[in-house]
């Protein structure tokens, strides 16, 4: 009988706490326990996107959540990591019953070494099924992806941040591919890592009816797909939180019409109050501040005016009524105290990296802050490789992705296009082979009698060089030498004369929207800043061309002369 009761009893201490009754604190919607290699795991972030709380000593956690953003997430601790399924990190569960009755999500998670990792940041992949971009993404993007995991994986584990707008909201109704395909096709092309995701303005919901327009509703199909919109998650000793910058408005009207889709599918660019409040609670559980942080987010905030490294910076947020000023005062204030910020951010298809110690004279808190916006993976959404075999973004450098190789408290980064990999960096043009392309291709010609104000290449001097390069930094250095001379060097806004070719001209000849060709939308200059000018003494001579980042890496091309030109050239 003593036998039978031991049995009962140790039958009751082993039951899951939801069988026998659970005494919740007062006021408890969601709980659930924590474990770490089926052993509970106490001091873990637990969060609604609103409250946060910490385990208890046997894994337990309570939320007094009102549920309004719809999910429950664990902040990922460092040295663990969830299962990952099709490429989605099960780090979030949606929830499902009403605001006032209690739930139970229990989050697993395995132990890891993550004390060195990589992480590879994307943004804007764009699917929706034009311009071949799925087979792009197969056959383009996912074999270089490959490419740097397979290096990266040999360090440690890998994980990617994808910055947002994995889908196109334009064409969600009319190309059936709107932002619950996103998962099936990472799980169909075997995504290797997990991805923890950014949400985007095209990733939002244009076809609300216009009584429940509003960027909370927008968002609520990627809740349900993608998990919350604000999170947190730790590797190594690196805190990272995601947030949201995007307030989407869909105002009434159109700009074209597009099927299914309600309004002009606008947005303003800043952080709403809900987010900064739930933002200081998770930087205070940040206990190790002189470890990097790396805050993430679609829109970039910070930018030096005109492009040029070291120019004045200035703010990128925008909301109506406010300046601009002051929302990035605000911002960047909650990370004072931290030795070494890291923003990543995409949406404008271009690396424009910007260092916010190269000028403090308006917003003295971004000195600790380093702001990585990065290239979208489809360049100029796809259509410059399906025009003309080049994957190249608005600035007419390569589109790509960034790679952080993470040591402990040590942070790198390079750019890997999807053309040419990590070990290219820039690309050189004789413009002397430009110029005589200008002159005897007959498009670009009627191209430039619509557009008076494009630069007409067919004019320019002898023997010049132009210089891109992809992602210049105000600590990278520039070399050319001829023959052993070094020759001078100057920076200066130009047009990417392939960037024209391959996509400017088909573009504005085809005319993509169905209207009359040449549009006076493609007559600007189309210049930016990461280009160089150079000249040289013939033009027959050997030019070297040397870059060299910010951590020692070289980039060498020695370029022979006449080097030819045209729509695929390197």
């Amino acid at each position: 009988m003593k036998r039978l009761i031991y049995i009962l009893l140790l039958t009751l201490t082993v039951l899951p706490a939801s069988a026998a009754k659970q005494r919740l604190p007062k006021g408890t919607t969601v709980w659930g326990q924590v474990v770490k290699d089926g052993t509970p795991m106490s001091g873990v972030v637990i969060s609604d996107g609103a409250e946060l709380t910490t385990t208890d000593k046997k894994g337990f956690y309570y939320l007094k959540s009102n549920k309004k953003e719809g999910s429950v997430f664990v902040s990922i601790p460092s040295c663990t990591e969830v299962e990952t399924t099709g490429g989605m990190p099960q780090f979030w569960q949606r929830l499902s019953e009403p605001a006032a009755s209690p739930e139970r999500h229990d989050f697993a998670l395995k132990g890891v070494d993550n004390t060195d990792y990589t992480l590879i940041a994307i943004s804007d992949l764009h699917l929706a099924g034009v311009f071949d971009d799925f087979i792009q993404f197969r056959q383009v993007f996912m074999p270089r992806f490959m490419e740097e995991y397979n290096k990266a994986r040999e360090r440690g584990p890998v994980y990617c941040l994808n910055g947002g707008d994995s889908t196109y909201d334009r064409y969600w109704y009319e190309y059936g591919y709107p932002i619950e395909e996103f998962p099936k096709t990472l799980a169909d092309s075997n995504f290797p890592v997990p991805m923890f995701h950014v949400m985007g303005n095209h990733d939002n919901d244009g076809g609300l009816p216009r009584e429940k327009v509003s960027d909370f509703n927008a968002a609520e199909r990627y809740r349900r797909t993608m998990g919350p919109t604000h999170y947190s998650f730790n590797l190594g000793r690196n805190h990272y939180v995601v947030l949201d910058n995007v307030v989407y408005l869909n105002s009434e009207g159109r700009i074209d019409t597009y099927e299914g889709i309600s309004g002009k599918r606008n947005h303003e660019h800043y952080f709403t109050q809900d987010q900064l409040d739930w933002l200081a609670k998770d930087l205070a559980t940040v206990k190790d501040k002189d470890a990097p942080l790396f805050v993430c987010f679609h829109v970039p905030v910070i930018r030096y005016k005109g492009g040029f490294t070291g120019k004045p910076i200035e703010s990128r947020l925008s909301k109506s009524g406010a300046d601009s000023g002051d929302l990035l005062r605000e911002f960047s204030a909650m990370f004072k105290g931290f030795r070494e910020v890291h923003f990543i951010s995409g949406h404008t298809h271009q690396n424009m990296p910007c260092r916010g110690s190269d000028d403090t004279s308006r917003f003295p808190d971004i000195a600790n802050i380093f702001e990585h916006n990065i290239s979208g993976a489809c360049g100029c959404w796809w259509q410059s490789h399906a025009h003309s075999g080049l994957s190249l973004g608005p600035d007419g450098a390569p589109a790509g992705f960034e790679v952080f190789p993470v040591s402990g408290d040590s942070v790198q980064w390079y750019f890997v296009s999807n053309d040419d990999g990590a070990d290219k960096q820039f690309r050189v043009f004789d413009m002397n082979s430009v110029r005589d392309y200008y002159r005897k291709d007959y498009a670009l010609q009627a191209m430039l009698r619509h557009y008076p104000d494009r630069t007409d290449y067919s004019k320019i001097e002898d023997n010049l060089l132009l210089i891109g390069v992809w992602a210049w930094q105000s600590d990278w250095t520039l070399s050319v030498t001829e023959n052993g001379v070094e020759l001078p060097v100057e920076q200066r806004r130009s047009e990417n004369p392939q960037f024209t070719l391959d996509y400017h001209l088909p573009k504005a000849s085809w005319d993509d929207n169905g209207k009359a060709r040449w549009p006076s939308k493609y007559d600007n200059s189309a210049a930016h800043a990461n280009y160089f000018w150079a000249k040289a003494s013939s033009p027959e001579s050997t030019v070297t061309v040397k870059v060299t980042d910010g951590f020692g890496r070289e980039y060498t091309e020695v370029v022979e002369r006449p080097k030819a030109f045209g729509k695929l050239m390197r």
